[in-house]
């Protein structure tokens, strides 16, 4: 069973996802599931309302997998996206054996790591032995269901908690000591003519 997954905590996230959610639907017929801190304004087939921990919305999104166990496989998407076309082919690519499929960062080389703070940066770069990782936006993912994937969100949680900053940096460590078969997604999946990203929409509408 396939599905997607989104987090939207407060008003402007949630009003960003019931319209995320709409467009998905016009295109795609896959059950939805959403950790909220109220419930949605739209009809979804499940949630999870006031998800505890006092982590926020940072820490839901690294819950995801973990919710949504009687599926083989989910797409994880950010509430601020407009879903364009059908998106069955990133589920395809799950399919051919890949464990992840997401798409590089558009901020790479000196601006990879721009909104993490700067000791987290110099911890990540030491420990993973790269100065210029490819950052992965992790935004939009899609995830098979399978035990690296499974341990993989269990080391991001364990990293995250570190710093309790963005998720990117603890991904990128995580991946680092639990490697999976990721396959890139271009550009059109994450920002632009698939998957549009409406990057800082909900700042603004908050």
């Amino acid at each position: 069973m396939r599905g997607a997954v989104y987090v939207a905590y407060g008003e402007a996230a949630r009003s960003e996802a019931v319209e995320s959610i709409a467009s998905l639907r016009a295109h795609n017929d896959l059950p939805v599931f959403c950790i909220s801190d109220v419930k949605l304004d739209i009809e979804i087939d499940g949630c999870c309302i006031g998800f505890p921990g006092g982590k926020g919305a940072r820490w839901a999104k690294l819950q995801a997998e973990a919710f949504v166990q009687d599926w083989d496989q989910f797409v994880y998407i950010d509430a601020d996206t407009r879903i364009r076309c059908d998106i069955t082919a990133g589920f395809d690519i799950l399919d051919d054996g890949w464990d992840i499929a997401m798409t590089p960062s558009a901020n790479q080389d000196d601006d990879a790591f721009w909104h993490i703070g700067d000791g987290e940066m110099s911890a990540t770069l030491n420990e993973i032995g790269n100065p210029y990782p490819l950052q992965l936006q992790c935004g939009m993912m899609f995830v098979q269901r399978n035990e690296q994937t499974e341990e993989l969100y269990a080391r991001w949680r364990d990293e995250w908690v570190k710093w309790h900053d963005q998720d990117q940096a603890a991904f990128i460590r995580a991946l680092h000591q639990c490697p999976v078969k990721l396959w890139l997604l271009g550009r059109p999946w994450n920002g632009g003519a698939v998957i549009a990203h409406r990057f800082g929409a909900i700042r603004r509408r908050g």
